[in-house]
């Protein structure tokens, strides 16, 4: 029986707590939120889970195997909370999407935290839907099947309409597009993870992505008409979403990222296209759900963990981690 501690209570912990619960094969002995008003209660939409602690190693007190731990984007508000999680005999799987290709934008801090862990014998790893999976893991995936390939493309668009409040907020549903700009100026707007999968990419194509080296643009996407949302009703002229673009090339290859996600987009999709002496292309028609993906991302490499090598680890360390079989 795996035993597993959730950290962060938003949606996502949420559902990856629910997703412990309903699997035979594991244990929730623990959940932990900082927000006051959590701790010490128990969360209405987990019926038979634990309460609220508000420190991991309160949540992890009775005994714990894995940490799954959905807090933070960046890698460096997250390394305490790794560190500490090692201390306490735990592997994490996390949905942070700077730790997807850690040493990008980290590379001294991914060092310590990849040499702590294999000194404690433990795997940390950064995964989901995206980075994690769609524009990073598929198309390596679908890449080895070819012997060569000059240029990798991916196009992911998703309708914003379908998911949480706080992705419908994350891409700037009902901002003026002078918020929009303050905000990217900020940087404190756009996708998170983009350089990291364009990052990952690279590499399993045998390249370096060195750090700063990967162009990153964000536009808004504006309204042309009345789009009902989470926070309410989108005006024309206002922000519907976001359209962010990571490109990255030498003399041999070339890796374009292209993603929108908005509110009311007309057809949500995933495409692959690997360009070389033999093209493929994959297409999933309606997109890959990313909020269940998600979950499902974290659960089932939170299985995996035990049986991988110690270290900082990114999905090339780890692979495709299947779901459990029905039943």
């Amino acid at each position: 029986m795996l035993r597993v501690v959730v950290v962060g209570l938003g949606p996502i912990g949420i559902g990856a707590a629910r997703a412990v619960l309903a699997d035979p094969g594991m244990e929730l002995v623990g959940l932990v939120d900082i927000d006051p008003s959590k701790v010490g209660k128990n969360v209405t939409e987990l019926e038979g889970g634990p309460v609220v602690s508000k420190s991991l190693k309160e949540g992890a007190a009775g005994g714990a195997d894995v940490a799954i731990v959905t807090t933070t984007s960046k890698l460096d508000r997250m390394a305490p909370t790794l560190r500490e999680a090692l201390a306490l005999g735990l592997h994490v799987v996390s949905s942070c999407e700077e730790m997807a290709w850690p040493k990008y934008r980290h590379p001294e801090l991914a060092g310590q935290l990849d040499a702590e862990a294999k000194r404690a014998g433990k795997a940390l790893l950064g995964t989901g839907v995206n980075p994690g999976f769609v524009m990073d893991l598929l198309p390596v995936v679908l890449s080895s099947m070819v012997l060569t390939a000059s240029r990798v493309r991916v196009l992911r668009q998703l309708d914003a309409s379908t998911r949480r409040r706080p992705l419908q907020q994350k891409v700037g549903a009902t901002m003026t597009r002078e918020q929009f700009a303050g905000l990217k100026a900020k940087n404190e707007i756009g996708h998170q993870g983009l350089a990291e999968s364009v990052a990952m990419i690279a590499a399993a194509l045998g390249r370096e992505a060195k750090g700063g080296s990967i162009e990153v643009t964000l536009d808004p996407v504006m309204a042309e008409r009345d789009i009902p949302s989470a926070m309410g009703v989108i005006k024309p002229g206002q922000v519907c979403g976001m359209h962010n673009v990571g490109r990255w090339s030498d003399a041999a290859l070339s890796i374009e990222l292209d993603l929108t996600m908005a509110v009311g987009l007309n057809g949500s999709k995933d495409a692959v296209e690997i360009d070389g002496p033999v093209p493929l292309k994959l297409e999933i028609p309606g997109g890959t759900p990313g909020d269940t993906a998600t979950v499902a991302a974290l659960v089932n490499c939170a299985r995996a963990l035990p049986r991988a090598r110690a270290g900082l680890l990114t999905m090339l360390d780890v692979g495709a981690c299947g779901a459990r079989a029905a039943g």
